[in-house]
C-alpha cells in the first residue's frame, strides 16, 4: 500500500531553486483537498500533511522521505512551525523547488501558526495558517481534491467508472486531516481515533467501521465505510465530515448495480457506452447545450438591475482516456441523481496553479449551426480551445435584449464538419420552463448553511430532471481577490423538491454582503433549472454525441 499512498502525494516540478524560498499567499493547504485559504475546511488539522507552495523551497528534483523515522530535514529543506508560544520542526515526506509536504505535528497548539521553510541556509518570510484538531481532506485522482477520490476496495484498487463498487462493498477512502496521535514520526499509528466521523454517499449517510491513521505511514488516514444501498451512479458524491460541522471537499465514487461492476448514469453514458471506454482505452464524446438563464437581483436598473434573461450556446469535443475521465468527475461535469457537487476557485492575480490532466479537444469544423423559430445562429470554435465552442445566442442589452431560445425544435449541425469530427445533424426540443415556487422566501430569509434549505418547484417537462446549483463569494477586504465555492444538485423533476443539506452547503464561505447609498447586494446566487433529457447523436469520429437545452431561474441569494 506504501507505493500508492506516496504516488498519491508526490509529484515533481522542474523548477529551478531560487535563493530566497518564497511561500506563496494562500499556499498553505491540506494536500489531500487543496481547500484554498478562507473556505470552512482550509484550516490544518493537527497530525495532518499539508503542502506548501512557493518557489525556491527545495531542490528542483524531488527528494522523497523513503523509511521510518521521517527526518525534520530533507534535501536541504527543513519548515519551522510557531504557535502559540511554541516552535516546532515539521517531519518532510518530499521536497521540491515549488513544493514541499510535511506533517503538522499532532502536539501543534490550536490557533493561530506561522510556517517558514529554509533551503541551504536561506530562510522565507512565515506564512500564516490556522491550526485545528480534524479537518479532513480527501485525495483524488486529479490531484486537485476534485473528481474521482481516492476510494478503494479492501485490495486497495480505486473504484473506477469500469470497476465500480457496489451496495454492501466494503470502501476506504483514504486522506489526510482526522486530527492528532501520539506518534507523528517514527512509525505508522493506526487505530481509531475519537474524531466523530460521518460519511455521506449520494447524501445517504453510510456506516463507518474505521476512522483513524493507515497502516503504513505517518499523517496518512483511512475511513472504512459500508456502501449504501440504493444510491448508483458514475459521480457519486463523497464527502466525510469531522466533529459535526467541518466538511471535507467532495469528491466521487462510481457505484453500479451488477457484477460487470460498470456504471450508468441516465442524463449520461450508459454501462454499455462506458463499455468502449474499458474495450478501446478512449472515448471520444460530443456534448451540444442550449441554455436560457432568467436572472433576478436588487442593483438599480442602470446597473443590470431587477430580472433579466439571456441566452447562450455551447459545445464541446474531446477524446477521454480512462484517467482523464476520471478525473473530469464524468463527461457532463453533472452530479448523480439526488446528490450535488462543490468544486472551488481562487481569484486572485497570485492564485496557486495546481496540476491537472486535462481530455484532448478535437476538431469538428469552424463553427456549430442552430435553426429553430427564430432563425440561425452560430457558435464559433473557440481560437484558443480546440474542440470548443460558445456564443451568447441574445442580441443588444438588458434589459431590452432580443431572446432566440423560445421552447420549440432546433436543428444543430456542424456543416461539414472538421478535421477530427464529421459532419452531423441533431435535432433537439427546447421545453416549456418549471415554476421555482419558493424563491422569494428563499431571497428574503437567506440561506443558513448550518441548517441546509429546501428548494421547491411545480411544473417541468415529465420524466425529466431538476439542476439546482448555486455559489457563494467571499471577497478580501480590497474586493480583488478571495475565494468562490460553486455546488450543482440532480433531482427528478417529479420530486418537487430538493433538499440542500449542511454536507453541501458547509463546504461554501459565509457569502460577501455590498452595501453602498442604501443598495445592499449579494454576490452569490442560486438557480434552479429544467433540463431536457440528453438526445444522442452520431458523427464521424466521434463515439457518441449528446444535445440538451436546460431553462434555468436564478436570484441573488446570501449563504449565512
Amino acid at each position: 500500500m506504501k507505493h500508492l499512498a506516496w504516488a498519491t502525494l508526490a509529484f515533481a516540478f522542474a523548477v529551478t531553486a531560487s535563493a530566497q524560498p518564497t511561500i506563496n499567499s494562500g499556499g498553505i493547504l491540506n494536500v489531500a483537498s487543496y481547500a484554498l485559504a478562507g473556505l470552512p475546511n482550509s484550516s490544518i488539522a493537527q497530525g495532518s500533511i499539508f503542502a506548501i507552495f512557493g518557489s525556491g523551497l527545495g531542490p528542483s528534483t524531488l527528494a522523497e522521505a523513503t523509511k521510518f523515522p521521517i527526518s525534520t530535514t530533507l534535501g536541504g529543506t527543513s519548515v519551522t512551525i510557531s504557535a502559540g508560544g511554541q516552535t516546532l520542526q515539521a517531519p518532510i515526506i518530499y521536497t521540491t523547488a515549488s513544493q514541499v509536504a510535511v506533517i503538522l505535528p499532532s502536539t501543534t497548539p490550536i490557533g493561530s501558526a506561522t510556517a517558514a521553510v529554509t533551503y541551504q541556509g536561506a530562510t522565507s518570510a512565515a506564512q500564516s495558517f490556522q491550526v485545528v484538531a480534524s479537518s479532513f481532506g480527501i485525495f483524488s485522482l486529479n490531484q486537485q481534491g476534485s473528481g474521482t477520490g481516492i476510494v478503494t476496495n479492501t485490495n486497495y484498487q480505486v473504484f473506477l467508472p469500469t470497476s465500480t463498487a457496489l451496495a454492501g462493498d466494503a470502501a476506504i477512502i483514504w486522506g489526510t486531516g482526522l486530527g492528532p496521535v501520539s506518534s507523528d514520526v517514527n512509525a505508522p499509528t493506526p487505530g481509531n481515533l475519537s474524531t466523530n466521523v460521518a460519511v455521506y454517499v449520494g447524501g445517504q449517510q453510510a456506516q463507518v467501521s474505521y476512522k483513524g491513521r493507515s497502516g503504513c505511514c505517518s499523517g496518512l488516514d483511512q475511513i472504512v465505510f459500508t456502501v449504501p444501498s440504493g444510491v448508483i451512479g458514475c459521480s457519486v458524491p463523497v464527502v466525510a465530515v469531522t466533529n459535526g460541522n467541518i466538511v471535507s471537499n467532495t469528491t466521487t465514487t462510481p457505484i453500479g448495480t451488477d457484477a460487470s461492476r460498470l456504471c450508468s448514469d441516465p442524463t449520461g453514458l450508459s454501462a454499455t457506452q462506458l463499455g468502449v471506454l474499458q474495450s478501446k482505452g478512449t472515448l471520444k464524446l460530443g456534448y451540444i447545450g442550449l441554455d436560457r438563464t432568467t436572472n433576478t437581483n436588487n442593483l438599480p436598473a442602470a446597473f443590470g438591475g431587477g430580472t433579466t434573461t439571456s441566452d447562450s450556446g455551447s459545445a464541446s469535443f474531446v477524446e477521454f482516456t480512462p484517467t482523464t475521465y476520471a478525473a473530469a468527475t464524468n463527461g457532463f461535469q453533472i452530479a448523480s441523481v439526488g446528490s450535488c457537487l462543490v468544486y472551488d476557485f481562487k481569484f486572485s492575480s497570485t492564485s496557486t496553479t495546481l496540476p491537472i490532466t486535462l481530455p484532448v479537444g478535437l476538431d469538428a469544423g469552424p463553427d456549430v449551426t442552430i435553426t429553430g423559430p427564430n432563425g440561425t445562429m452560430q457558435l464559433p470554435q473557440d481560437s484558443q480551445t480546440k474542440g470548443s465552442y460558445d456564443a451568447s445566442l441574445s442580441s443588444g442589452s438588458p434589459p431590452n435584449e432580443t431572446l432566440y431560445l423560445s421552447p420549440g425544435s432546433y436543428t444543430i449541425n456542424n456543416g461539414s464538419g472538421g478535421a477530427d469530427v464529421g459532419a452531423f445533424t441533431v435535432n433537439l426540443t427546447v421545453n416549456q420552463p418549471l415554476t421555482w415556487t419558493n424563491m422569494s422566501t428563499i431571497v428574503t430569509n437567506g440561506i443558513n448553511r448550518a441548517s441546509g434549505v429546501t428548494v421547491d418547484w411545480t411544473g417541468g417537462s415529465p420524466g425529466t430532471y431538476v439542476t439546482i446549483s448555486g455559489g457563494s463569494i467571499m471577497e478580501d477586504s480590497t474586493g480583488t481577490s478571495g475565494v468562490f465555492a460553486f455546488f450543482s444538485c440532480l433531482a427528478p423533476v417529479s420530486a418537487g423538491s430538493f433538499t440542500l443539506g449542511p454536507n453541501v452547503l458547509l463546504q461554501l464561505p459565509a457569502s460577501t454582503v455590498l452595501s453602498e447609498d442604501g443598495i445592499t447586494i449579494s454576490l452569490s446566487s442560486l438557480s434552479v433549472g429544467n433540463g431536457s433529457m440528453p438526445t444522442q447523436f452520431s458523427a464521424p469520429g466521434l463515439d457518441y454525441g449528446f444535445a440538451s437545452s436546460t431553462i434555468s431561474t436564478s436570484a441573488s441569494v446570501t449563504y449565512q
